[in-house]
């Protein structure tokens, strides 16, 4: 039976630096944007056609939003990285 050849072990690979907190912050930004136009533009069009919950939802994604900035803010604080 012929002997495996030495394979290299393989390099560690660095860690990609991701600007989550940029990340996270445009994400409610967009959120929030959305939010406002349908809010001020689109509310009587939402609720004619019982499709409120879209405002809901835009609610909903800030405060995901919020919980990921501070997931990300305390994960840079500790020099972690993603």
């Amino acid at each position: 039976m012929p002997a495996e050849p030495d394979v290299p072990a393989a390099a560690e690979a660095e860690p990609i630096d991701h600007h989550e907190v940029t990340v996270v912050a445009v994400g409610m930004a967009l959120w929030a944007v959305a939010l406002v136009v349908l809010a001020v533009f689109f509310r009587h069009d939402l609720h004619r056609h019982h499709a409120t919950w879209w405002l809901w939802a835009c609610g909903l994604g800030i405060v995901l939003g919020l919980y990921g900035l501070r997931f990300a803010l305390r994960r840079r604080a500790r020099g972690l990285k993603a």
